[in-house]
């Protein structure tokens, strides 16, 4: 059975379809196939031990990052503190979970009171920040990206989250320069 999901038409590829829609669950609006292929997996592998940073740009002011500098986000259709994610099949591909194999730890300016983990249907523990379970965003390839920022997709709105807890619920979009090797 083929699962399809919508894309916010902001991230449309010019000549989508009217309705969004995608029959390939693989596939994500706005990446060729090349990309999705390259940048997409539905069960990321857990990092031994995850660890949540913190980036400041503007017009985000201060938000939560991976170890590797992605921007992290949460769902709006998340319970905050419930003990699962609602991101799940072709939602994780689009928004893979970050997960970890112990418990997370804490960068420069992060509370480590706040982080915490729940374990998703597969058994793979994902990064909570108070309470909220952290994802990326597929098409955000360079630390800093933030392309996923106040997008509507699955349902519901996609934040970055403040060192403090709180979306960020800016409705600005912001690419990354890529960094130097």
């Amino acid at each position: 059975m083929a699962a399809a999901f919508v894309i916010a038409p902001a991230l449309a590829e010019p000549g989508a379809s009217e309705s969004g829609e995608n029959d390939d669950p693989m596939q994500v609006e706005g990446m060729t196939p090349e990309e999705n292929e390259d940048q997409l997996d539905a069960a990321p592998e857990p990092l031994d031990q995850a660890k949540v940073g913190i980036r400041e740009k503007e017009p985000y002011g201060r938000y939560l990052v991976s170890q590797d500098g992605k921007s992290l986000y949460l769902f709006e259709r998340d319970e905050q503190g419930g003990d699962y994610s609602t991101c799940e099949e072709s939602c994780a591909i689009a928004w893979p979970p970050y997960t970890t194999e112990e418990p997370p730890s804490a960068g420069d300016g992060v509370d480590d009171d706040r982080l915490d983990t729940i374990e998703r249907d597969d058994g793979v523990l994902q990064v909570t920040y108070d309470g909220w379970p952290l994802y990326y965003f597929a098409r955000d390839v360079h630390p800093g990206d933030a392309l996923g920022q106040s997008v509507e997709h699955l349902g519901g709105h996609w934040y970055l989250l403040s060192p403090d807890g709180k979306p960020i619920e800016t409705e600005a979009r912001e690419p990354a320069e890529p960094e130097e090797p």
